[in-house]
């Protein structure tokens, strides 16, 4: 099966639009509240950096639930020639189920956002463009989280079914909820990040170079355990 053509960054990244602050003292309360957030984003790092072996084990559940279910689902594709199937049917499963793997993966620590949103939420800016940016992310990173992986077994047994003819439905319509959500949300995320570098002051660079190589660390980590539940599945299945 060919690799998925989504390549989903780590919905936890820094952005965003930002208004030039008009006095003095607006500039004092976008520093402080830019200095207020990239504390809570390091703290978000590190808690979500600690609850990677939950990650881990919230991966390793959802294979064995597709392995209960629908184990060999595919097994009748595995010989089949080029061809006599559809490659973008299998392309298309081949992105659901990855995509999938990378929701399961980067929502379990969904907790350790809500946390950080919390805080980012009572923040003050001097703009309401600013404030409206702070708000989109939040929002688009939550809708991201509360994706739920697709019915994988059902969309497995409907491609075999159709000797891997046909693009099953459910998957075209998981596939677009999922694009649209991830879109949504690294658009969001730059913009969220370009209001933390316009606010940014000297004495925030050390917090901004830890961030950096936590965030580094920690999107390895998550793409690792995405990238290994999606091959497991795919052996589960028979391929």
């Amino acid at each position: 099966m060919r690799r998925s053509r989504a390549s989903i960054a780590l919905g936890i990244a820094a952005g965003v639009l930002a208004a030039m602050p008009a006095t003095a003292a607006a500039a004092g309360v976008d520093q402080r509240s830019d200095r207020a957030a990239l504390t809570a984003y390091h703290r978000y790092l590190e808690d979500v950096t600690a609850r990677v072996p939950a990650v881990r084990k919230a991966e390793s559940a959802y294979v064995s639930s597709i392995s209960q279910r629908c184990a060999g689902a595919l097994a009748p594709l595995k010989n089949a020639s080029t061809s006599s199937v559809n490659e973008t049917a299998l392309f298309d499963f081949g992105e659901e189920l990855g995509g999938s793997a990378f929701v399961v993966a980067y929502s379990t620590p969904r907790d350790q956002f809500a946390k950080m949103a919390v805080t980012l939420g009572k923040l003050h800016w001097s703009s309401p463009r600013t404030a409206k940016t702070v708000k989109c992310y939040l929002t688009a990173q939550d809708r991201l989280f509360a994706l739920a992986p697709s019915d994988v077994c059902t969309d497995a047994q409907a491609l075999a079914a159709s000797h891997a003819e046909t693009v099953p439905p459910g998957a075209t319509q998981w596939i677009a909820k999922f694009r649209g959500a991830a879109v949504a949300q690294q658009s969001a995320a730059q913009a969220f990040g370009k209001v933390l570098d316009e606010f940014q002051i000297p004495a925030d660079k050390s917090l901004v170079a830890s961030d950096s190589g936590l965030l580094r660390s920690l999107s390895g980590s998550l793409k690792a355990v995405a990238k290994s539940g999606a091959t497991k599945i795919v052996h589960a299945l028979g391929l």
